[in-house]
C-alpha cells in the first residue's frame, strides 16, 4: 500500500501493541483497507470495489507497517496508532464478513457511530438575535450615539455618525431607482466610505457588490458588468477603474439628503454581499451571500470570540472578499469601534505587531501566512489582545507561549465561517507528544451549521478516512449568480438537507474535530500514483524548523512530473529530505526545495503562481563534492544533469539525495546505454548510484 492507512500517527508509545481478538478471514482486512483508502493493490492482493468479500483472495497473515493480523488477533502498533484508532479497526472489521456483499456495499459504521457523526456532533442549533446587520448599528446609533464607531490614520466616526451617513446615502440610491434586490458596486479600500456605501446599499434592500480598487481595472469592470450593478458607490480617486453609472462619495452631494431612517424589509434570503472568487475557467465566479447566513455569522463571532462594547476590533482583510463580515460586522454589531491601520502596517509582521499593541486591540483576523509570522515574534506580557483569528489556508504549526489566544477559522464566500477551534488551548492540552503528531484542526461547527466528511458516493465515512467536507445549515449562501450549473454542482440536495460540498479534504479525528488535507483539486498523479500535495505540505510543515510548506507539481524536460517543496523558516532541508524518505512514500518526497519568504496575494494567501521555479544548483547533500576526473565521468555529469536538471553535480553524489527517482533512474539508464553502446541493466548502474562507481560499472562492460 502506498496510502498511509487511517488514524496512523507516528510519535506515539513504541512500547505498546494493541491486541484486539476479530476472528475472520484476511479478505475482510483487505476490504476494509480498500474502503479506507481506495487503494487496489493491498498486501499483494488485487481488490475493487466492485467485486464481493468472497472473490478477494487474501493470504494469511497479513502485515502492513505497523498493523498485522493473523485471522483471530489484530495488532497495531503503538507508535503509530492509539487505543481508539485499534477499537475502530476492530469494530470495522468484523462488519467485512459477509463473503456475497460487494466491498463497496458493506455497511462499516455502525448504527452508534452512524448518529454520533451525523447527528451528536452536529448539535449545534441556538437563537440568533433578529435584527440584522443594518438594523442592528442602527439600534447602536440609537441606544449609545457617541461611540466610536470607526478609528482611522486621521479620523474617528461615532456610530451616530455613521448611521446617519449611510441613511442619507441610502436616501440618493431610492432616488436613483435602487430598490429591494437589486445589486450595488462598492470600490472602496479600506475606510469609513466603504462601511458607509455597505450600511446604505443594506437599508435600500440591495446587494453590495464588493470590490477592490487595486485590483486590474478590467477585473473589476467585469465584475460589475457580471453582477449587473445598477450603479458603482467609489471615490474619485478611483473612478477610472469603474464603469457604467457612478457615484463618487466625495464628488456627489448625496450628504445633502437627511439623516432620517431608510427602512426596507429584508428577509434571510436577501442578499447582503456579491463576493467574487477565482473560477475554473478563468473567470471569477459571483456568490450570493445571503443576510441571513451574514446574521448567523456575526452572532457566532461574537459569543465564540467574546466581542463586547469594551472591545476593539480591527480591519486588516483585503476590501474585496467577504472577511469584512467576519473581521469588522462582528464587532460593530457589539457596539464596538473597528480599528483601521496605515495600509503599510500589514506589510511587516513586525509593525502590525507594534501597531496592534499601541492601538490596544483586543480581537483580530489575520490570513494564515502572516499570523503565523506574527505569532513567532516577541510580545509584552501586558498586551490586551485577547484573540486573533487565524483563516485562509491550513494551519501548520502549533502557536505556543502566547499572551492571547489563536481561533483557527475555517470557512468560504460560499458558507461563510463553518468551524472553528481555539488551538491555543487545544495545543496546551495535548502536550508535547501529541502536537507533534498532528496540525491544528478546524475543530467543530459554529453555531446552526452542520458538518459532514463524505465520500464519492456522499456516505459518512468513519474518523480517519479521508472524504470531502460538505456543509449544511443557516451558514451557506444561495450560490454562484448566473452560474445554474455550477451551483448545481456545489450544491446538492440530500437526506441531510441541502450540502454545499467545498471541495475540501477532511477527516475526524475521533472526538469529532475536523482536519483539513488538502483540495479535491491539489490532487496530481506522480509515476501514476495518485498525491494529494496537501498531504506532503503537512509533512513537511511539521519538521523543526518549518514555518509553513507548500508543494507544487511541475513537468520537467521529460514531461514528468516533478514535485518541488517551498518552505519558510530556517530548516536543515538535508535533514527534511531525510525524514520525508521515512515518512512519505518514495514518488511523494520532493526532488527540489526552495527556501525563503512566500508571496501573499491580495488577500493574505499564498501566491502559489509566483513562488519561483526551483534552483538548478546542487542542493546540500552529504557527500563532499568532487569534480570529474574523467572523460568517461564528465560524460556522465553530463547525462546526469540532463536528467536531473540540475548544475554543479559531484561525481560522489548520491543520483536519488540530488531528487531522483525511479522513473529517472530508467531515463538515465536508456541515455547511458545509448551514449555509451553498452548492454548494462538499471541494478548494473544503480547498485552504488554515483557517478563515480557507474564509471567503474560502464568499464567492465
Amino acid at each position: 500500500m502506498e496510502t498511509a492507512l487511517p488514524l496512523a500517527r507516528p510519535g506515539g508509545d513504541p512500547a505498546v501493541t494493541h491486541e484486539r481478538a476479530v476472528e475472520t478471514p484476511g479478505r475482510a482486512l483487505v476490504a476494509l483497507l480498500h474502503r479506507y483508502t481506495g487503494e487496489t493493490e493491498i498486501a499483494g492482493t488485487h481488490v475493487t470495489g466492485d467485486m464481493t468479500v468472497g472473490e478477494i483472495d487474501a493470504t494469511l497473515p497479513i502485515t502492513i507497517g505497523p498493523l498485522s493480523f493473523d485471522g483471530t488477533t489484530l495488532r497495531m502498533d503503538g507508535a503509530e496508532f492509539d487505543a481508539d484508532a485499534a477499537d475502530q479497526y476492530a469494530t470495522h472489521l468484523s462488519r467485512c464478513t459477509d463473503p456475497n456483499t460487494r466491498v463497496r456495499d458493506i455497511e462499516i459504521l455502525t448504527p452508534e457511530e452512524t448518529g454520533r457523526m451525523l447527528v451528536a456532533w452536529n448539535q449545534t442549533g441556538e437563537p440568533v438575535p433578529a435584527p440584522y446587520f443594518h438594523e442592528r448599528v442602527a439600534e447602536i446609533a440609537e441606544a449609545t450615539p457617541h461611540a466610536q464607531a470607526i478609528v482611522w490614520p486621521g479620523g474617528t466616526m461615532t456610530f451616530r455618525e455613521l448611521d446617519a451617513d449611510a441613511n442619507r446615502l441610502a436616501h440618493r440610491l431610492r432616488k436613483l431607482g435602487v430598490h429591494r434586490g437589486d445589486r450595488v458596486g462598492t470600490c472602496f479600500p479600506r475606510g469609513p466610505e466603504s462601511l458607509i456605501a455597505q450600511l446604505a446599499c443594506f437599508k435600500a434592500g440591495a446587494a453590495a457588490i464588493l470590490l477592490d480598487p487595486d485590483f486590474p481595472a478590467d477585473r473589476v469592470q467585469f465584475m460589475i458588468v457580471d453582477g449587473e450593478a445598477k450603479l458603482t458607490l467609489t471615490m474619485n480617486a478611483h473612478r477610472e477603474v469603474v464603469t457604467g453609472h457612478v457615484v463618487t462619495l466625495d464628488g456627489d452631494d448625496w450628504w445633502l439628503e437627511p439623516p432620517t431612517p431608510v427602512t426596507s424589509a429584508v428577509g434571510p434570503d436577501d442578499l447582503i454581499h456579491i463576493c467574487y472568487t477565482s473560477g475554473s475557467t478563468g473567470k471569477p465566479k459571483a456568490v450570493m451571500v445571503r443576510h441571513g447566513a451574514a446574521r448567523n455569522l456575526i452572532h457566532s463571532m461574537r459569543t465564540i470570540c467574546g466581542v463586547t462594547p469594551a472591545s476593539r476590533g480591527t480591519w486588516l482583510a483585503a476590501p474585496g472578499y467577504g472577511m469584512v463580515e467576519v473581521e469588522c460586522f462582528s464587532v460593530l454589531a457589539a457596539g464596538a469601534p473597528v480599528h483601521i491601520p496605515e495600509p503599510a502596517v500589514v506589510t511587516s509582521p513586525e509593525w502590525l505587531r507594534d501597531w496592534l499593541v499601541k492601538s490596544r486591540i483586543t480581537h483580530t483576523l489575520l490570513m494564515k501566512a502572516m499570523c503565523e509570522r506574527l505569532w513567532g515574534l516577541e510580545w509584552p506580557s501586558d498586551t490586551v489582545l485577547e484573540n486573533i483569528r487565524i483563516c485562509g489556508e491550513r494551519v501548520q504549526s502549533w502557536p505556543l507561549g502566547l499572551p492571547f489566544h489563536v481561533f483557527n477559522l475555517y470557512g468560504s464566500a460560499e458558507a461563510t465561517v463553518v468551524a472553528t477551534c481555539d488551538i491555543t488551548d487545544l495545543g496546551q492540552e495535548l502536550g508535547e507528544r501529541e502536537r507533534a503528531r498532528r496540525l491544528p484542526p478546524i475543530g467543530r461547527p459554529t453555531p446552526n451549521v452542520r458538518t459532514y466528511v463524505l465520500d464519492e458516493r456522499l456516505k459518512p465515512v468513519p474518523p480517519g478516512v479521508v472524504g470531502e467536507l460538505c456543509v449544511a445549515g443557516e451558514s451557506l449562501s444561495s450560490g454562484y449568480l448566473n452560474r445554474p450549473e455550477a451551483t448545481a454542482e456545489k450544491w446538492v440536495e440530500h437526506e441531510l438537507g441541502t450540502l454545499y460540498r467545498t471541495g475540501d479534504l477532511a477527516r475526524f479525528w475521533t472526538d469529532g474535530s475536523i482536519e483539513i488535507v488538502g483540495r479535491t483539486d491539489n490532487q496530481v498523479k506522480v509515476r501514476g500514483n495518485r498525491v494529494h500535495l496537501g498531504e506532503i505540505e503537512v509533512a513537511i510543515a511539521a519538521q523543526p524548523g518549518v514555518r509553513q510548506a507548500a508543494v507544487l507539481a511541475k513537468k520537467d524536460a521529460d514531461g514528468d512530473t516533478r514535485l518541488v517543496a517551498y518552505v519558510e523558516g530556517d530548516p536543515s532541508i538535508r535533514d527534511v529530505r531525510r525524514t520525508l524518505a521515512k515518512l512519505l512514500p518514495s514518488f511523494m518526497v520532493p526532488s527540489a526545495y526552495v527556501v525563503g519568504q512566500f508571496p501573499l496575494t491580495t488577500n493574505g494567501k499564498i501566491d502559489r503562481n509566483a513562488l519561483p521555479e526551483p534552483p538548478k544548483e546542487r542542493p546540500d547533500v552529504d557527500s563532499p563534492y568532487q569534480e570529474p576526473r574523467t572523460d568517461v565521468e564528465h560524460t556522465l555529469r553530463d547525462l546526469w544533469a540532463t536528467t536531473l536538471d540540475l548544475d554543479g553535480i559531484g561525481v560522489r553524489d548520491n543520483f536519488f539525495d540530488l531528487g531522483g527517482d525511479s522513473m529517472r533512474a530508467a531515463a538515465l539508464t536508456d541515455r547511458i546505454r545509448a551514449r555509451f553502446s553498452v548492454d548494462a541493466d538499471i541494478d548494473d548502474l544503480f547498485d552504488d548510484p554515483t557517478i563515480e562507481r557507474m564509471a567503474v560499472a560502464i568499464a567492465t562492460k
